[in-house]
């Protein structure tokens, strides 16, 4: 009996490293599994918050134009807001493209996250009134 012991000795010794080995790898899976669903909520927060500062400045522009739309047509142009908001990493563009019966107002809101960069945007078609 004290025979067979000695001899598989080394045997339990490689079987617990081969299961420590194993257990470890599914760790790292685990951790970055983790760490891209981290990524990922932090996205979409930024992105939805993006979004609602775009469309707080579309409603800003039709705010304009139902308050003095002569004005507004005449005076509306494209334009870059650097930042959009204070304090907020975002960087808006608006774009604005006159027709004789409307302006098509389209804001597209840029930010980095961890140094990559993202964009997300909005469009609108702004009529004139008819009296």
């Amino acid at each position: 009996m004290i025979m067979f012991l000695q001899k598989n000795k080394g045997v339990m010794l490689i079987e617990i490293v081969v299961a420590v080995g194993i257990i470890g790898l599914v760790l790292i899976g685990v951790s970055d599994l983790m760490t891209r669903s981290v990524g990922v909520v932090s996205f979409q927060k930024q992105k939805k918050e993006a979004l609602m500062i775009i469309t707080k400045k579309l409603n800003d522009y039709k705010t304009e134009r139902d308050t003095n739309p002569d004005n507004f047509y005449t005076t509306v142009e494209s334009s870059t807001i650097d930042p959009c908001v204070i304090d907020k990493p975002y960087k808006c563009l608006v774009t604005v493209d006159k027709t004789v019966d409307a302006v098509k107002i389209s804001i597209t809101a840029q930010w980095q996250d961890g140094g990559r960069p993202y964009e997300t945007s909005l469009s609108q078609s702004l009529s004139r009134t008819v009296k």
